[in-house]
């Protein structure tokens, strides 16, 4: 088992000794250890596992892009952290953030996966990157190759869709329309027929609830018609960047059906989508309540309710919280957070967009400690997830946002693994490595107020 700091008090005590720089530049220490401790570079890779021989160890170091914000009780940041682990840097690092909790002294790079899989090391950190391939041309600093966020971009989606309706150009009532009925979507599947569409807000809720790619096509498809994703004027990539954000970016999707989703044009980073995720909850973009950007330029207080609603009822808990498959021996548990009673079934076994997980989760729901507003993100080379902690009734409190961004997908597993005996019910496939659990597990642990 990794091993984590020890007898550490929470980083909300001694305040006025530390100030927020202070316990900013803590938390940074603390969670570098954590994610040292975590270790991902063990993980196997299933995708070179051949018959009857066991998964190897990864290649190369993984890339792994991990924010965290400590809240107060009024939901304003009073401690933050960016840490960060690459082939450049296999011993991790912490990000110097600014006052408005930017990451500074970073030069994010569109990801590319054939560069990471080089195994030549010194090629890798020496050859330079390719023109274009800079998120915000002219930043200077350590280079690090953002990872594909996968479904969590669905996350900017929604707010670019729920700022529309702010505006009066989309209402939550109207009916999505498809402009290309019957056409493929995401992953082999047919978008509706006209007429079958589902509402704005039928859409926005499967999006994020369920990670339903059709509903995000019909979305993104809305945007194109509303000249929010044309290129050269990208009005959502504007928007993010204008709030100071402008590493989150979608590109390159489809207009007439809102596919192509592609590796190296969508982009997310871990400490830009924790502070939009500090805005959406009621936040400033600083420490306390001093300047910065406020949450109403972000979207109106309904539509962030809105929001922050769906991401509540987000049914995936398997990747930092792991409640889905709640008192099993693996994968361990994460974040103590509980279900949404929506996916629930009279068994107490959660099934979520067509997937059973086939444990009884009431037990742990029984046990949570936390509610866990967030978005998930998963595809084969990718995993990933970003959310919000709040403390249940009757718990010590705590409240904090952590993101993780990473180019750890449903190929990689852990040791355990290796030789491919599968740890879940038959039918049923645990998706992320359990190092993501130990990671939630041991930041949950971190921002506890004892």
């Amino acid at each position: 088992m990794p091993q984590f700091p020890t007898g550490q008090p929470p980083i909300h005590q001694g305040r006025e000794g530390f100030g927020a720089v202070a316990d900013s530049e803590r938390l940074g220490g603390l969670v570098l250890e954590v994610l040292r401790g975590v270790d991902f570079p063990s993980v196997i890779d299933l995708g070179k596992r051949g018959s009857g021989v066991p998964a190897p160890t990864v290649n190369q170091t993984p890339h792994v892009d991990l924010a965290v914000i400590e809240l107060d009780s009024m939901g304003q940041a009073t401690a933050a952290a960016n840490v960060q682990q690459s082939r450049d840097f296999p011993g991790c690092r912490a990000v110097t953030l600014g006052p408005d909790l930017r990451s500074l002294h970073t030069d994010f790079r569109a990801w590319d996966l054939a560069r990471w899989e080089d195994a030549t090391t010194h090629q890798f950190s020496t050859t330079p990157y390719p023109d274009g391939s800079a998120l915000v041309p002219g930043v200077s600093g350590q280079p690090f190759m953002s990872p594909y966020p996968a479904s969590t971009f669905k996350l900017l989606v929604a707010v670019q869709v729920l700022r529309q309706v702010d505006a009066g150009r989309l209402s939550l009532t109207e009916q999505t329309v498809n402009l290309a009925p019957g056409a493929e979507g995401i992953e082999g599947e047919t978008l509706p027929t006209q007429g079958a569409e589902p509402t704005v807000a039928e859409a926005l809720d499967a999006m994020i609830t369920s990670s339903d790619n059709s509903a995000t096509c019909l979305l993104l498809q809305q945007l194109h018609v509303l000249h929010q994703l044309e290129p050269g004027s990208n009005e959502l990539n504007r928007t993010f960047a204008q709030l100071g954000m402008a590493t989150l970016q979608v590109n390159g999707t489809d207009s007439a059906t809102g596919t192509r989703w592609g590796v190296g044009s969508i982009h997310m980073t871990a400490m830009d989508t924790a502070r939009l995720l500090l805005l959406l909850q009621g936040g400033r973009l600083s420490f306390r309540e001093h300047g910065g950007v406020g949450a109403s330029e972000l979207l109106t207080t309904p539509s962030r309710q809105r929001l922050l609603s769906l991401l509540e009822q987000q049914g995936f808990h398997d990747v930092l919280s792991t409640t889905n498959w709640g008192g099993r021996s693996y994968p361990g548990a994460g974040i103590p957070a509980r279900v949404p009673a929506r996916w629930i079934g009279a068994d107490g076994t959660v099934t979520v967009g067509g997937t059973p997980y086939g444990q009884d989760v009431r037990p742990c729901n029984m046990a949570a400690q936390v509610s866990f507003a967030h978005k998930t993100g998963l595809t084969h080379n990718y995993g990933s997830d970003a959310g919000i902690v709040t403390a249940l009734p009757g718990q010590d409190g705590r409240g904090y946002i952590v993101v993780i961004f990473s180019n750890l997908g449903s190929r990689y597993s852990d040791a355990s693994q290796a030789v491919g005996s599968s740890p879940a019910p038959a039918g049923v496939s645990v998706s992320y490595s359990q190092k993501f659990a130990q990671l939630g597990e041991a930041i949950d642990d971190l921002l506890r107020r004892d």
